[in-house]
């Protein structure tokens, strides 16, 4: 992902849906633009009807204009490789580098993503809209970043060189390992073949949901519901209505939701 300070579609809309202006101030143009964006929900329904509809021949990938275009008229969002790519268009439209960057997980190698960024001034930062992290974390060498986030905080530890980063999550006196980041730039190429590869990840085999606002934290996992508020949490089962309860806490289109249950309820039955 080059700069290249052209005004894209997908970056048209965004700033007209968020009603933001990028301006000469690029550090705080930077948290404006990344802060909005994190309102966008880490969703895998419109992955998973893709994933139903279409062979990994055809077109199945959603790029910038489908993710922010989809989310304005459906609410729908992404999962972290759409959403990396996305946030990298509108970033670069801003005058940012942008490169996707790869990370592994406890369930295996380059099946999450980040998005390295350059700023003018040559200082670097991690965005994280898979996690739907609402700022950019500063990438100072040597240096680890803390973030709290509700009920929990997220903490970013380099390696002795820097050219990792693990992420852990802490949760009262409970440190737990989440993902690393390889701060090297992965290629566009070799970006979609992971991309595409990531269409058979384990996740796929049921519905997930995660969104945030300035109050709260929502987590969907198939029929179960968890919100999490600045004063704790609560569960709550989607069994009934399942549709209408998506669309009521994510703003996810009724007609969006039912295609994707109705496809993953065939896949309960065919195990």
């Amino acid at each position: 992902m080059a700069d290249r300070q052209i005004i894209t579609r997908a970056a048209a809309m965004f700033y007209d849906h968020f009603n933001l202006v990028p301006d000469d101030d690029k550090k705080d143009s930077l948290l404006k633009i990344v802060q909005s964006f994190s309102y966008i929900p880490w969703e895998n329904l419109t992955k998973f009807l893709a994933k139903a509809q279409l062979t990994e021949k055809e077109n199945r990938l959603r790029v910038p204009e489908t993710v922010i275009s989809e989310h304005i008229q459906n609410g729908a969002g992404g999962t972290c490789f759409s959403l990396t790519a996305a946030l990298g268009d509108v970033l670069e439209s801003a005058g940012y580098t942008c490169n996707p960057v790869m990370a592994e997980m406890h369930y295996g190698k380059n099946i999450h993503c980040a998005l390295l960024i350059i700023t003018p001034d040559g200082n670097h930062f991690l965005a994280d809209p898979g996690y739907l992290v609402p700022v950019p974390i500063p990438l100072e060498p040597g240096k680890k970043t803390r973030l709290d986030v509700y009920d929990k905080k997220l903490i970013w530890e380099p390696d002795s060189d820097s050219e990792s980063y693990d992420m852990y999550t802490l949760e009262g006196e409970k440190k737990q390992w989440r993902y690393k980041v390889m701060m090297k730039p992965t290629s566009l190429s070799e970006f979609r073949s992971h991309w595409q590869k990531s269409f058979n990840a384990t996740g796929m085999n049921s519905l997930h949901l995660n969104c945030r606002s300035e109050d709260r934290r929502l987590s969907a996992h198939n029929l179960n519901l968890r919100i999490v508020v600045k004063e704790g949490s609560r569960n709550e089962k989607l069994r009934d209505n399942y549709s209408g309860k998506i669309e009521k806490y994510f703003g996810l289109n009724r007609t969006v939701t039912d295609a994707a249950y109705k496809e993953w309820r065939k896949l309960c039955l065919d195990r």
